[in-house]
């Protein structure tokens, strides 16, 4: 379908429906709602080079983050770009920053440049970007966040057990008051590292104290607040566990600035290790994961979805989790 059939629909010039895609003067609100329903109803994209419905794919595999500050999609990208290159494929990147508007925004540049696939860290796609995807035949790989709407191959890691490490490992160490910095509960990641959290802190017969469990929002400057009022509290935690990256240099460098000596004043425990946590004085201990091993997965199951080679049902990756010990933690001085 092209410009022209959507004139046809609307009963209206060619004209008419090149002015409202372009968002131009001289057409009547009605009109404009009407070609707007029927370019939506058609899931029209604006091609970038023939500004038509899209009729063919590219050799382009979008790269969708939802954070360009966070380190963990730069070890994902280099796996997902060796494979790429290996079989032919670019990369066209996008930053959603956790924003669903940007995200429906960034799909549709997608499209227009008709990519073959995507490899998505979605945050929450609308059932209009879904179906836009479909239409196109655009193949969907989801990222470590599995959406209960998308139904597609996924890539993802054992958050529970990652987080059951991080409380195992400081109640090995005598730790009884262990304060939490976690993301928002209604991200799945976010929430299956709760929840994780919570049976470590029940396995190991410890209070979860509700004062101690502090959003960090999955960023740095949040985790920073957050962590700076629970070293302020009367009855200060003896250790700190970070549920992302961001958020476990949020807290590092709280503890810093209230001039607290790692491990001995305070213990600290991260996710999703990251190059420079070994070279921060102390290391950090973290949780890590295989991401170039991600990332490379990720490249081969999009691509054989993309070129037919695979057809079956949607597959699920899980990498385990594994606990990185560092010098960050310490036993608790009685």
């Amino acid at each position: 379908m092209n410009q022209k059939t959507i004139a046809q629909q609307a009963d209206v010039s060619i004209a008419t429906v090149s002015r409202v895609i372009n968002n131009r003067p001289g057409v009547s609100d009605d009109t404009k709602q009407r070609i707007l329903q029927l370019l939506e109803a058609n899931a029209y994209v604006p091609d970038n080079n023939a500004r038509t419905l899209r009729t063919s794919k590219s050799k382009a595999i979008g790269f969708l983050i939802s954070n360009f500050a966070n380190p963990f999609f730069i070890t994902i990208y280099q796996g997902l770009e060796s494979v790429c290159r290996e079989q032919g494929y670019n990369i066209v990147i996008g930053n959603t920053n956790e924003s669903v508007k940007q995200e429906r925004d960034q799909i549709d540049l997608f499209l227009s440049y008709r990519i073959a696939g995507i490899v998505a860290s979605f945050v929450g796609p609308q059932e209009s970007t879904l179906k836009k995807l479909k239409n196109y035949g655009t193949s969907i790989l989801a990222l470590d966040r599995q959406k209960a709407n998308i139904t597609a191959d996924t890539v993802t890691m054992d958050n529970i057990g990652g987080a059951r490490q991080q409380v195992g490992h400081l109640a090995a160490l005598g730790h009884k008051n262990i304060a939490l910095i976690h993301g928002q509960p209604t991200d799945v990641v976010a929430g299956e590292r709760l929840k994780g959290f919570k049976e470590g802190m029940t396995e190991h017969g410890l209070d979860i104290r509700p004062e101690y469990m502090l959003s960090g929002a999955l960023n740095e400057s949040e985790a920073y607040l957050a962590a700076i009022k629970l070293l302020n509290m009367e009855r200060r935690p003896t250790a700190v566990v970070a549920h992302n990256n961001l958020m476990t240099i949020g807290a590092y460098k709280a503890i810093k600035d209230m001039r607290l000596r790692i491990p001995q004043d305070i213990s600290i425990i991260g996710f999703e290790d990251f190059d420079f946590a070994a070279y921060l004085n102390p290391g950090l201990t973290m949780i890590e994961r295989s991401l170039h091993q991600m990332g490379e997965i990720s490249a081969r199951m999009v691509i054989e979805r993309i070129e037919n080679r695979y057809t079956g049902q949607p597959r699920i990756i899980s990498f385990p989790a594994r606990l990185k010990v560092r010098d960050s933690c310490a036993p608790v001085l009685n």
